[in-house]
């Protein structure tokens, strides 16, 4: 009896951890997406999941032409897959970049109000 009971509870064991191991893998619903071709490479975001996602794409380059310093905020359809970046590495220099990718659920618009107010010096 004992030996059953310590059979089942190591079958629970082994199942329960299966079960959190596959749900700890699955593959994100928003992710980048890099096409490497001859003299560039272009740089996607997929969304697989049902709603518009938000996303914040920050990318540092080094070795191509073109600076991509400055982060991107887009809005990213539902089931769809959009452009971003196109990067053209230079001759001759070995290019790599790193990403920062943020999704969020929606975009979010910041109301910036400028108000320019001119006050007069005193002259003296």
């Amino acid at each position: 009896m004992f030996a059953s009971l310590k059979r089942n509870f190591i079958l629970l064991s082994i199942l329960f951890y299966l079960i959190s191991y596959t749900s700890y893998t699955q593959e994100k619903p928003v992710r980048l997406v890099e096409d490497k071709q001859k003299k560039r490479t272009i740089i996607y975001i997929q969304n697989d999941t049902d709603t518009d996602k938000s996303v914040f794409l920050k990318v540092n380059p080094t070795g191509y032409r073109k600076s991509a310093q400055r982060p991107i905020i887009k809005n990213i359809p539902a089931k769809s897959k959009v452009q971003i970046l196109i990067l053209i590495p230079l001759t001759d220099v070995e290019s790599h970049y790193t990403y920062n990718l943020v999704v969020n659920e929606e975009l979010e618009t910041i109301d910036v109000k400028h108000s320019k107010s001119f006050k007069k010096k005193d002259s003296i």
